[in-house]
């Protein structure tokens, strides 16, 4: 049995919810020779010799230690019990150097992006909210390795991780379905920084001032110059360069994804590798580095309009960032998803002028009020389908129809994967159509 197991000993052990990442879970202890349970709402597939409690009663709980999925609020269980989650056991037990990143925005890319840097140095892992749970790489993280991990509030809600390095990027207003208030969804976020070593923060964030820390290192799209000698540390745009500390580091146009949102989470990532890795190192990663799947992501061109793919935008603030990457009279976008409780108000301007908007979802009509009179026009459809063509149908020759939801994808979607799964298939529907009828227009 590996050590890190030994706090496991004798304790009687429940899996809250059997999604990806307990589901990872388990099969480590069950490597392990470790028995525990799993509860959940509804019915799910178990391992052979797993016992499972379902339906409404899943949360009368006997076991001594709970590992809860990072959608079960700690709230619902009793005071006595040890909570613990997939990710608190695994990064607090994992060997390596360990970096968090966190926000509400830019946070995928920001640790997609220090990952690449970073594994040009040494070994690195990539895991947490971004996709692969950390225990599966658990056995194989050495002491001289990098573990870089995207931390959501749902995983910080009650874990204040032990770090090399913590990073927040933009912070604005998200899970509020999940999260009490923005406070509340704030003290989630702050948890981050309690253990770390050191701190990167976003210095154009409205939400700065809540994230201090002695030892800092900011990042802006600004000319911070000024500032440099006051004790913290600075990454920021200076006359078409980068800058480090008054060090002049690379030209902006070495970054290659679109937007301006997009070199502030190239200056994190940045900002966060200064300790880590070489300058030829960062410069090499940044010059390859596209950007990842489902944010900003031309994925087709049918008929001479271009399909941009950013299912992964998930809040309004998200969505203005890429929208802000395309002229307003060339783009269709198409919006709407699960609501989370989200205010769409902000948006409003940043439509006015864009040639369509397309509104699809349970959160469709609360969009449709806070954007109406902003875009030239706004359609509502029922399915991803009917968006698509709908979109298609409103752009001309050299547009952009965008995927930018604005919305989480659980009402009609397991995930915003599956999302823009749909999406291009039904762009390969646009393309395979026979007889084009009303597309003849677009096609040159």
């Amino acid at each position: 049995m590996d050590k890190s197991l030994d706090i496991l000993k004798d304790k009687r052990i429940t899996l809250v919810g059997y999604g990806l990442s307990n589901k990872a879970l388990g099969d480590y202890f069950i490597k392990n020779k470790i028995k525990f349970t799993v509860r959940d709402l509804k019915k799910v597939d178990l391992p052979s010799g797993i016992s499972g409690f379902f339906g409404e009663s899943y949360l009368d709980i006997c076991e001594d230690v709970i590992f809860r999925s990072p959608s079960v609020h700690p709230s619902v269980f009793p005071m006595d019990k040890t909570v613990l989650s997939e990710i608190s056991f695994s990064l607090e037990m994992s060997k390596g150097k360990k970096i968090g990143i966190t926000g509400s925005d830019g946070k995928t890319t920001t640790s997609t992006l220090v990952h690449k840097i970073l594994e040009k140095e040494a070994k690195s892992y990539l895991a947490g909210n971004i996709g692969a749970p950390l225990i599966d790489y658990f056995d194989k993280i050495k002491e001289e390795d990098f573990v870089v991990c995207e931390l959501s509030s749902f995983q910080l809600y009650d874990y204040t991780p032990s770090l090399d390095c913590a990073v927040v990027t933009g912070i604005s207003q998200n899970h509020l379905d999940w999260h009490t208030s923005m406070a509340d969804y704030m003290f989630a976020k702050r948890n981050i920084l309690k253990k770390a070593k050191r701190a990167v923060v976003n210095y154009d964030s409205s939400y700065r001032e809540f994230f201090t820390h002695q030892n800092i290192t900011y990042f802006s799209l600004s000319n911070l110059e000024n500032l440099v000698g006051r004790g913290e540390s600075y990454t920021y745009i200076k006359d078409g360069f980068v800058y480090y500390n008054r060090q002049r580091l690379f030209p902006l146009d070495f970054i290659k994804i679109k937007g301006r949102y997009n070199i502030l989470n190239v200056l994190g990532a940045l900002s966060v590798a200064i300790d880590f890795a070489s300058l030829d190192s960062v410069i090499e990663a940044v010059k390859e580095f596209e950007g990842v799947c489902h944010r900003a992501e031309t994925v087709a061109k049918v008929g001479g309009v271009e399909f941009v793919d950013s299912s992964i935008d998930s809040t309004p603030t998200r969505t203005k960032n890429t929208l802000s990457a395309f002229k307003r009279d060339k783009s269709v976008v198409i919006m709407g998803g699960y609501d989370k409780n989200l205010s769409y108000d902000s948006l409003k301007d940043t439509l006015n002028g864009l040639k369509c908007a397309v509104l699809l979802g349970e959160n469709r009509e609360k969009i449709y009020k806070a954007i109406n009179g902003s875009p030239k026009k706004i359609i509502i459809v029922n399915d991803i389908f009917e968006a698509t063509r709908v979109a298609y149908k409103e752009a001309s020759y050299g547009d952009f129809v965008i995927l930018s939801p604005a919305s989480a994808s659980f009402d009609m979607f397991k995930s915003y994967k599956e999302r823009a799964e749909k999406f291009k298939e039904a762009i390969r529907g646009l393309e395979n159509e026979k007889d084009k009828g009303n597309f003849k227009r677009l096609i040159k």
